[in-house]
């Protein structure tokens, strides 16, 4: 098939280079033309495990070509609209690039003479698609949703750091189609995956999308708590959570406590899905209390540097800046709360993270940064890893042999309670008790 891919970010590049892997061919569109240029030589302007080899790959097959106007549009089969969806300062989504897009699309489709399937991979609130999209492309191209153009939504749920993996070895799809056209060509889309395609009406698939992220969001709050208890009681969440989580109701994803979560979906989705509560005159007070537990978890590692050898006036090491490993992606990252904590506080910054050191620039240019975890740690007052990047997990006693007799603080739980006091290392955890 033909397919357009609108926005080129992480949803809409991962999927146009997953399509044309499956033998697709994908036209990438974007205003951001310095992006198509990068993309169009082979250099993803996201970091993402395996995404530049499979670019590489489609780009000398002939399978992905830019275009940074929509002339392709009438021509394609499928038009996947992936563009951004943020939230605005209270908490709304901000739909002016889906809008932007839409009139794009409606306008290009005034010279199509096939049936064309828009579908809406972006995060939007129901009803967006059908009355925002469908309304806009139908007034500029004077054609009507279901009977001169498709209208459907497949939601993504591509996780940063493993969205190739994820793209070909989903959980499960869900399309959302207005008419029976558009679902039997998606249908015969996706056919090379092996997992429960799940159909509905558009609406349904957007609440979907935002039901998934608040659980999800809803869940690492809920590990977060835990540890906080388990710390002061003096047990190790580890244990805790590996046993809660072998409850079949339960399951054992997303139980594994960190310094709270970050990244462009589960922050804003859940607050604007809360916000969208509010306007219907329910209390979202799940939805709220997970944000509001996120925010606070951020800052507990700085609870524990505090204790034990207060911040001001201390330099200190930190170790890891993109929300996640494998992802340069430092939205929402819990170590923009723990850097402007430490600065506020008055320590000094050391900071290293193998992909995201230059987004983090832009934040805080006054933050020395290392070319290493070495180079990063040592002469510094103590230690703070805030992600589990393989190159952060080390010996303990390496660790040591970098800190001395400063301590190390962990918020991913890379060693045992024996590893690090068989290394002598002074080490303080999130979710364990004792040093």
């Amino acid at each position: 098939m033909r397919i357009s891919v609108i926005g080129s970010g992480y949803v809409g590049l991962v999927s146009a280079v997953g399509w044309a892997s499956l033998g697709h061919d994908v036209t990438c569109i974007d205003i951001d033309q310095e992006k198509l240029e990068k993309i169009g030589k082979g250099i993803p302007p996201i970091h993402e495990e395996g995404l530049e080899e499979r670019l590489q790959k489609a780009l000398s097959e002939g399978k992905i070509k830019t275009d940074p106007s929509f002339s392709k549009v009438p021509d394609s089969d499928i038009i996947l609209v992936s563009v951004g969806t943020p939230s605005n300062a209270d908490h709304s989504m901000d739909d002016q690039y889906i809008r932007s897009a839409s009139r794009s699309i409606g306008e290009a489709l005034k010279k199509s003479e096939k049936f064309n399937v828009v579908a809406v991979r972006s995060t939007v609130l129901p009803g967006t698609t059908e009355r925002t999209v469908g309304g806009i492309i139908g007034q500029h191209s004077g054609k009507e949703p279901g009977a001169g153009f498709g209208l459907s939504m497949i939601p993504e749920f591509l996780r940063e750091g493993t969205a190739i993996k994820d793209f070909h070895n989903p959980d499960r799809i869900i399309i959302g189609a207005q008419d029976s056209r558009s679902k039997e060509i998606l249908r015969e889309l996706h056919k090379p995956f092996d997992c429960p395609v799940v159909f509905t009406d558009i609406a349904t698939a957007e609440m979907i999308k935002y039901a998934s992220n608040a659980f999800l969001a809803t869940k690492i709050s809920y590990a977060n708590e835990m540890a906080q208890i388990c710390e002061k009681i003096g047990v190790d969440v580890d244990e805790v959570m590996a046993a809660v989580g072998m409850d079949k109701r339960i399951g054992p994803h997303f139980l594994n406590p960190g310094a709270g979560f970050g990244g462009s979906c589960l922050p804003k989705d859940v607050k604007v899905l809360g916000k969208k509560a509010k306007e219907l005159g329910i209390e979202p007070k799940i939805l709220e209390a997970a944000i509001d537990a996120n925010e606070a978890h951020k800052m507990h590692i700085l609870d524990m540097i505090n204790e034990r050898i207060g911040i001001k006036g201390k330099t200190i090491a930190l170790l890891g800046l993109a929300f996640k490993p494998n992802s340069d992606d430092i939205r929402e990252s819990p170590a923009l709360s723990v850097a402007r904590g430490l600065l506020d506080g008055g320590a000094r910054i050391r900071a290293y993270d193998p992909h995201a050191m230059e987004k983090m620039k832009g934040i805080f240019p006054d933050v020395q940064y290392a070319s290493n975890v070495e180079d990063c740690i040592n002469g510094c007052d103590a230690a703070i890893l805030l992600e589990a990047w393989p190159q952060f997990r080390i010996a303990a006693r390496e660790y040591k042999e970098m800190l001395g007799d400063n301590p190390l603080f962990d918020a991913r739980r890379i060693f045992s309670g024996d590893e690090a006091k068989e290394a002598n290392l002074k080490y303080y955890c999130i979710g364990r008790g004792k040093p």
